[in-house]
Order: C-alpha cells, then structure tokens, then sequence
C-alpha cells in the first residue's frame, strides 16, 4: 500500500464515543436492549439517522419504526449496531468518489443493496457471520472513498477514470495506482478504528475467501463476496450480477436456493 494512502488513512478522524459504547454492549453476552438505548439515547441525530435507514423498504418491516427502542426490538441488535457504525463512518470523510465515476447515491445504494444481500444470506447460511458480514458488506466500500481521495490529491483521477471507462479490472487498476485494493483499505481502516481482528480478517479475505485458514471466518468471507460481486458499481443488481452470484454460490456449495430467496426479497422492496 502506496506511503501516502497510508497517511490518509492515519488522518481518518477516530468514531465517536458513542461507537464504542454501542461495542461494549454489543459484544457483553449478558446485556440487554436497554442497555444498548442507553448506548444510544445521548445521540439524537444518530438516532435520526438509523431510524431512517431502519424505514427502508430493503429491511421488510411491517412497520414504521420511529423510536429506536422499536428500532432494536424489530431490527435486532445485529443490525442496529451496523446502522450506528455505517452512520458514523460515512460521517467522518467526504463520499467523492468521481475516480470511479460514482455519485454519493450510487455508493449509498451500493452498501445498502450489499448488506441485505450479505446479512439475509448470512442469517439463511450461517448465523454466526452474521455480526461481521452485516457491518462489512455495508461498510465495505469505505476503502474506495479513501482510493478516490488519494488519486484526486496525487492528480491521477483522470487517468484511473479514463482507464476504468475502458474495461481494466478494477482490482488490478487499484493494485497498480494504490499498492492495494479497496477492501484491504477498508480493513486497515477498521485496524485503524480498532474494531475486533475477525471483522478485519474477513473484509481482508473478501477477494479470495479460499487462503482463509479459519474456516467459520471463511464463510463469513465467502458470504461477503457473494454479496458484493452480485452488485453491480453502481449499486444496481443486473443479469450478470446475478450470473456471478449463482456460480460463486456453486463454488462455495451453498444453496442457490437462500440466493435466489434473499434476492427477490430485494426486489419485492424495490
């Protein structure tokens, strides 16, 4: 990873203080939903905002939730602490990300469309991955957001644009202007914000879940890549989206059939 990405990384200001009390919460087994309304009741405008990421049609719910103790009953704490963390992290840097040629929509709508893909087949295939994969497929592209940064700063923007609009593999135009790829960004941003090894071990496996020497977190990691190879860039789920997550379904001999379930889920809420 190129020096300079690393000294941006470094600058990435730390999550509040509210983060790490919802963490405490989260990974204490003997704590409950009202300790983690506690956790949360001080942060009016994070309330606001899981709450409105919580009304999204892609969650399902069969109802309006607008208070967050409803917000955690309904959603579980799973995905609760996703909201408050993706909320939070989104907040801490500017989401530019014209080197990829991205709208901050088009990013938002890509985690989104990730995570419910993600966490549905995590709860379908494996339950355990689900704290990691939940808060890793939403927050994946963070490493983007911070390769865009850079290539606009070092005045590369135009010639990673120019050579993505041409058809070069993404992961191989951010190996050679990076030293890295995004997810490998990302996992250093979560090392960075000292969140736990597993969820930074599975974003790092999330290119080729196959090294994982760990093999629950090597579901996590697979789950992970399904979710975000069947999303297009542009957050859309396509024919060929659809394609790749079929046959990586096949290769990692999970049932297409939570695939094909989750996905017209996703649809139905569209």
């Amino acid at each position: 990873m190129k020096s300079e990405l690393i000294e941006l990384i470094e600058k990435i200001p730390m999550l509040p203080e509210t983060i790490q009390k919802i963490e405490d919460v989260f990974h204490n087994p003997v704590s409950t939903t009202n300790d983690m309304v506690k956790a949360i009741e001080s942060d009016p405008l994070l309330i606001a905002r899981i709450l409105k990421l919580a009304n999204s049609p892609l969650y399902g719910l069969s109802r309006t939730v607008t208070d967050i103790v409803h917000a955690i009953s309904l959603l579980g704490r799973d995905m609760v602490r996703t909201f408050a963390i993706a909320s939070a992290a989104n907040g801490t840097m500017v989401l530019d990300l014209a080197p990829y040629g991205l709208s901050k929509d088009d990013y938002l709508e890509r985690a989104q469309l990730q995570h419910a893909l993600g966490s549905g087949l995590a709860v379908k295939i494996s339950r355990k991955s689900l704290p990691s994969v939940s808060l890793a497929s939403y927050l994946l592209e963070l490493g983007r957001v911070v390769i865009s940064r850079y290539l606009i700063e070092s005045d590369q923007a135009d010639a990673f644009a120019n050579r993505l609009k041409n058809g070069e593999d993404i992961g191989g135009l951010e190996l050679e202007f990076c030293g890295a790829r995004s997810e490998d960004v990302t996992a250093t941003i979560f090392n960075h914000w000292k969140f736990q090894p597993d969820l930074i071990y599975v974003i790092r496996y999330a290119n080729e879940p196959e090294d994982s020497s760990d093999e629950e977190l090597k579901i996590a990691s697979q789950i992970l890549k399904v979710a975000k190879e069947s999303i297009s860039l542009d957050g859309k789920i396509t024919d060929d989206t659809l394609i790749t997550g079929h046959a990586l379904m096949h290769e990692y001999e999970m049932k297409t059939e939570n695939f094909d379930e989750v996905i017209e889920k996703i649809r139905l809420a569209a």
